[in-house]
């Protein structure tokens, strides 16, 4: 074939654009396309999910409840490396045209599972008594907002972390009583291998608040929201500050209520605890108990009460001290507080007049003893003390103990050693220790015993700074909350611009929201209604009465005797139980109450329930550091 002059004359300049506009490249796949592509399954939740005793109650939420797994990366910096899945469950906002967003919670821990944290609180909150301001506003925000529940990762129906391994940690004596060498030395080990045993899980890197504040704003983005709203409890207020700071632009409205110091390094949270713990006992729990002395007998003053018991002989008080700790989490369990150290009292009188006698010998005494004056309660009081004489065998006698942690256990293991530094050597933390034996005995002289003081390599992430655009939170903090100290609380509230709090002046318990009097509730969910923070940096609200010492009795109530209704002592007996070895709280009886009213009143106390659990993993992480104590369960008696 022939080609002509001019196409042959074509041919160089053909060829030079063709080198000169090459094939294009393909451009490389986007790694996080899967996880913000995915579409979130929501559909009605397996039964099983929410406990056999919330169905009946959750069934009443029809079709707004809903659950969905999420895929999130396991590595955010390196997202094609993995994937976990997150749980999620939401109901859904009742007035579909108001919605304003959703609002998304976290109970505490770190490790707390806050799955089923939004069906309560939607039923609660939608069944509430509307008459005041902050009953009325929060059934209008159940109209008004999703309210989505999650399982951080690690932890609940998520992708979960386990810490475990064959090692045997040696019996620890009560830190307090015992600053031997052979005991310190026994609380290092303990710490040392439960850092490699988590240490070892190829996913405990990757259990941090970071990874988990990028979880959240991924299930926010595929909500389609421009904004997380966010209400947080305890170390929640941890992970909700932090969120601010990574995503300020994407930060909607946020209640941080029990607050950690979350501009500082997790250590500072925790350093704080000795102290508080101690103070909330010594200055609101003994002289609360004092006021009821006619029926406790543990003293005529506060002093008195807070003498009985620092006098108990060495191991009941420390038996007791884990028990009184953990019912300070919640003001409606303080007269609980007197039950356990009753028998506890009797008992050390006995033990201390007769140092010879064996258990059996003591558990015969024991029952001889008349503790309260009804009957029911005695009863309990009697269960009680041999209950902590077998405890008291335990401690006197421990055997090892396996480094075997539970999911949230493991979990409030990685994030608090993974997220900051734990920069105070074992040297100045034993300093620290022998000094917070001295001054704070119901818990301090175990910090030594802390995984993260022996954690490889620091922190796995970096604690986000405070960014130029702070967007504008709303606080809550008790006065003389145990777990979070308001010294910590108000460092962090001075050092976040835009930061609002409300103080509850002379409250005793661990967080607070819904507390049920409208100086608290009316601010906070208008803020949540039209976004209208307080005007003071600092905003004060006085205390509820205490259990028993209500001064107003209810218009409908009236015709009631106030004793009979208010007594401290009323439902003590009915509550606490003693199950297969341990404490437990029982499900409470229902009364002549309409089902709703029991239901709403059933939704509420386990909604509080979940933040004292979840609050509680500094007595749960890591075995108790060792220590032979059976644990306390909040869960419902079986």
């Amino acid at each position: 074939m022939k080609l002509n002059r001019s196409a042959l004359a074509l041919l160089p300049l053909t060829a030079a654009l063709a080198a000169c506009n090459p094939t294009p490249i393909p451009a490389a796949p986007d790694p996080m396309a899967p996880f913000t592509g995915q579409t979130l399954g929501w559909a009605a939740c397996d039964a099983t999910i929410l406990g056999s005793d919330n169905a009946a109650l959750f069934s009443e939420l029809g079709s707004r409840l809903q659950c969905a797994d999420m895929t999130v990366p396991q590595n955010w910096s390196k997202p094609d490396a993995g994937r976990l899945s997150v749980s999620l469950i939401r109901v859904t906002a009742s007035d579909s045209k108001q919605r304003q967003g959703a609002i998304f919670f976290n109970p505490g821990g770190p490790g707390g599972d806050g799955l089923t944290f939004a069906p309560f609180n939607a039923y609660f909150w939608a069944n509430g008594d509307t008459s005041t301001t902050g009953g009325a506003n929060l059934k209008k925000m159940t109209e008004q907002y999703d309210l989505i529940g999650f399982s951080p990762r690690g932890v609940g129906a998520s992708s979960r972390l386990y810490c475990g391994s064959n090692e045997l940690i040696d019996p620890i004596n009560p830190p307090a009583a015992d600053r031997s060498d052979a005991n310190v030395n026994r609380m290092i080990r303990a710490g040392k291998l439960t850092a490699l045993a988590c240490q070892k899980n190829p996913l405990t890197p990757f259990i941090n608040t970071d990874a988990t504040a990028r979880d959240l704003n991924l299930a926010r983005q595929l909500l389609g929201d421009q904004k997380l709203n966010y209400i947080g409890y305890s170390y929640g207020t941890w992970l909700g500050s932090w969120y601010a700071k990574l995503f300020p632009e994407h930060t909607g409205r946020m209640l941080l209520d029990g607050n950690t110091s979350f501009n500082a390094p997790f250590e500072e949270t925790f350093g704080y605890q000795p102290m508080a713990f101690e103070r909330d006992f010594r200055d609101a729990v003994a002289p609360y108990l004092a006021r009821q002395n006619a029926y406790f007998g543990l003293g005529a003053t506060g002093t008195d009460v807070y003498a009985t018991q620092n006098g108990l002989e060495e191991n009941l008080r420390f038996i007791t001290s884990r028990y009184i700790a953990q019912f300070m989490y919640g003001r409606d369990n303080l007269p609980l507080i007197g039950v356990v150290l009753k028998p506890a009292a009797v008992l050390s009188g006995l033990i201390k007049a007769k140092p010879a006698a064996t258990t059996d010998e003591l558990g015969t005494l024991a029952l001889k003893q008349t503790y309260f004056p009804d009957a029911e309660t005695n009863d309990l009081a009697k269960q009680l003390a041999l209950l902590f004489l077998q405890i008291r065998e335990d401690v006197r006698n421990p055997a090892p103990t396996p480094v075997e942690l539970d999911a949230s256990s493991s979990v409030f293991t990685a994030v608090t050693c993974n997220d900051t530094a734990w920069t105070t050597d074992l040297a100045a933390a034993r300093a620290r220790d022998d000094q917070e034996a001295r001054a704070y005995p119901l818990l301090g002289g175990d910090s030594i015993a802390n995984a993260c003081r022996q954690w490889k390599g620091g922190p796995s992430v970096k604690q986000p700074a405070i960014p130029a655009n702070t967007p504008p939170i709303l606080m809550l903090q008790n006065e003389l909350d145990p777990a979070t100290a308001q010294e910590g609380a108000l460092k962090a509230l001075n050092s976040t611009p835009s930061a609002k709090m409300i103080f509850i002046d002379d409250e005793p318990q661990h967080a607070a929201f819904p507390y049920g009097t409208d100086c608290v509730d009316g601010p906070i969910t208008t803020y949540f209604l039209n976004g209208t923070l307080p005007g003071e940096k600092l905003s004060r609200c006085a205390a509820l009465p205490l259990p028993g010492e209500n001064a107003v009795v209810p218009v409908k109530m009236q015709g009631v005797s106030p004793m009979t209704r208010t007594r401290a002592n009323d439902t003590v007996a009915k509550t606490l139980k003693v199950q297969n070895g341990a404490l437990c709280l029982a499900t409470p009886t229902l009364s002549v109450q309409s089902l709703r009213e029991q239901r709403v009143s059933y939704a509420r106390d386990e909604a509080r329930r979940i933040i004292e659990r979840d609050a509680q993993r500094i007595f749960t992480a890591q075995g108790a550091y060792g220590l032979q104590v059976k644990p306390l369960t909040m869960n419902r008696c079986q």
